[in-house]
């Protein structure tokens, strides 16, 4: 390679040239336009249902009802019921369906949701009481419109019966069904 001069900012070609283009070719421009396409079709599709985020806030919201109702009954040493409404589950210190509002147990936070469901179905905003969306089946096994804790935190039907056969509550709703048991012997909510 006489004759040739030596320039070491240049990198040596091997006899072919690379020449690098900048930026996306069109078949990658369309591609990744239709990928993104597919996502944003099935992402809003997610969040116009929201009837499984109905179910899923409604399961959480009945099982703080009925660990609150636990937990007032045992800090109180007094019978806290709780009342299942046709579309609402409430606290009340009588075993009275509807509660009337002296015997309302109070919401830890001063008030509960104030969803539309519960200002429909509770009608007071202090109650310890929250309402199910229309979208959402619910129903109780044994179905039962009552029962209570006792002092100990232990569930009851009736406060002069000892046995309590446990209780599960099922929430349906946009091909999502979830649960929520209460112990037999323990009153445990999970």
């Amino acid at each position: 390679m006489a004759g040739v001069p030596f320039n070491p900012n240049r990198a040596p070609s091997h006899g072919c040239s690379i020449h690098r283009g900048h930026g996306f070719t069109m078949v990658e421009l369309i591609i990744v336009i239709v990928l993104v396409g597919i996502l944003s079709a099935l992402a809003i599709t997610r969040f116009f249902d929201r009837t499984v985020y109905d179910v899923e806030t409604s399961t959480e919201q009945l099982r703080n009802i009925l660990r609150y109702g636990q937990k007032i009954a045992i800090a109180q040493h007094r019978n806290v019921f709780v009342v299942l409404g046709p579309n609402s589950a409430g606290l009340c210190f009588a075993n009275e369906n509807p509660c009337s509002a002296p015997n309302q147990v109070p919401a830890p936070s001063g008030q509960n949701s104030d969803s539309a469901a519960t200002r429909a179905a509770c009608n007071s905003r202090t109650w310890m009481c929250e309402g199910r969306p229309a979208n959402i089946t619910a129903g109780a096994n044994p179905a039962i419109t009552f029962f209570g804790f006792n002092s100990l935190g232990q569930p009851f039907n009736n406060p002069n019966a000892t046995a309590f056969g446990g209780l599960s509550f099922t929430l349906s709703g946009g091909g999502n069904t979830r649960t929520v048991n209460v112990a037999a012997e323990t009153g445990y909510v999970f």
